[in-house]
């Protein structure tokens, strides 16, 4: 008898583990989710983990908003081990991107998010020490933290298995079946899956599998590399997250009283498989990004360098999520919650896409991000040209 399932889920990284547990909490059926590694195992797992709410579109700020209210109370309704930390965030502009600021900061007041502007002798209010040289303007969100990427989806994944969803661990998707335009199953390395709806939550791979049926996602998988120090007195849990636009670094504290740092996206524009790709940080990248960041927080000039770490995020061309239902296969739904963003949005993504799913449509209005958006003329934007992956 062939097996069926009400939804099958391919992924489970931290979007595909929201998705389900989110049906799972309104009893919708069985679920199956596939996973050709074991959870969070992909982008997830190297996530900065950082919950900021900043952004150019005003539906990714409400997207944000109601992620980071989640976060608050995660432990109390999903269990588990966030490690939610609310340590404020600040973004530092040079001069070029000052309106940019000042338009996504009054974008955010609109939706009733406390943020201030400050100026950057004000800044030591709220995270002293700094050389602000070279910074016009900074904001501040004093809500936003950090959180543990792995933790957060193996307590939403631990969380749906408990009502009901299954994990198949090690069984991949290896392609769509199709019957007058919709989905009707799905194909695995360990047999077919009978299912009317199929969520394609796979990151990296998720271009892949949206290829199987012809459709062409115009996704880059990049290579992204942080490195850990040690400062000489530990580094506070609750020193504020910063995304500095004027050095092009970012930075949050993490276990151990050490200091994550990161310094954008490897430019080597090659094709990046995220089945096997250089997971090392490049000598010339840690020297680079240490003296940007000693040059920005003095006090990290002599930290220890721990370990580095290389991840892969996966791009779009305006570099904001593709969400939503395939216009040309019905019943296959796109949750690619991608550049760089898919964790701090993941609870936001986990609700959308149950909503779409259960009820046709969504709480808030997501046509904008449809995938068809790039070939129709209708792709959205960035204000911040020297960091456009901010979104």
């Amino acid at each position: 008898m062939a097996e069926k399932a009400d939804v099958v889920i391919v992924g489970g990284g931290v979007n595909g583990a929201s998705i389900a547990y989110h049906l799972a909490r309104r009893a919708y059926g069985k679920i199956i989710v596939l996973e050709k590694n074991d959870l969070a195992t992909g982008s997830t797992a190297k996530s900065a983990g950082i919950v900021r709410q900043h952004y150019t579109n005003p539906l990714i700020i409400q997207m944000a908003i109601q992620s980071r209210q989640f976060f608050e109370t995660f432990q109390d309704e999903v269990g588990g081990h966030p490690g939610f930390v609310q340590n404020g965030f600040l973004l530092f502009v040079a001069d070029r991107e000052v309106d940019a600021l000042k338009m996504n900061v009054a974008s955010q007041r609109a939706l009733g998010l406390p943020v201030d502007i400050l100026q950057p002798e004000d800044v030591a209010d709220y995270f002293p020490g700094l050389n602000m040289d070279g910074v016009a303007l900074a904001s501040y969100e004093p809500s936003s933290g950090y959180a543990d990427p792995h933790g957060v989806a193996v307590a939403f994944a631990e969380q749906a298995r408990s009502m009901g969803v299954d994990f198949h661990i090690g069984r991949q998707a290896t392609g769509i079946q199709i019957k007058n335009g919709k989905v009707c199953g799905i194909e695995t390395n360990q047999g077919n899956i009978e299912t009317p709806v199929v969520v394609n939550a796979a990151g990296p791979w998720g271009a892949h599998l949206a290829k199987s049926i012809g459709i062409d996602l115009p996704l880059q998988v990049k290579r992204l590399q942080e490195l850990f120090v040690k400062p000489a007195e530990a580094y506070s849990k609750y020193n504020p997250t910063v995304i500095d636009l004027a050095q092009l670094i970012y930075m949050k504290p993490d276990a151990g009283g050490l200091a994550m740092i990161g310094g954008g996206i490897a430019e080597d524009h090659r094709a990046i498989d995220p089945d096997g790709y250089d997971e090392q940080v490049h000598f010339d990248t840690v020297l680079d990004i240490t003296e940007r960041v000693a040059d920005r927080i003095p006090a990290l000039a002599d930290a220890e360098y721990v370990r580095g770490v290389a991840g892969v995020i996966t791009v779009t061309p305006d570099f904001h999520p593709i969400l939503g239902e395939a216009p040309e296969v019905k019943g296959f739904i796109h949750a690619m919650s991608c550049n760089g963003h898919g964790f701090k949005l993941s609870p936001a993504v986990g609700r959308l896409i149950s909503e779409l799913i259960i009820d046709g449509q969504t709480s808030l209005d997501i046509t904008s991000l449809q995938p068809d958006r790039f070939k129709n003329g209708h792709m959205l934007f960035s204000q911040y040209a020297a960091f456009p992956i901010l979104a």
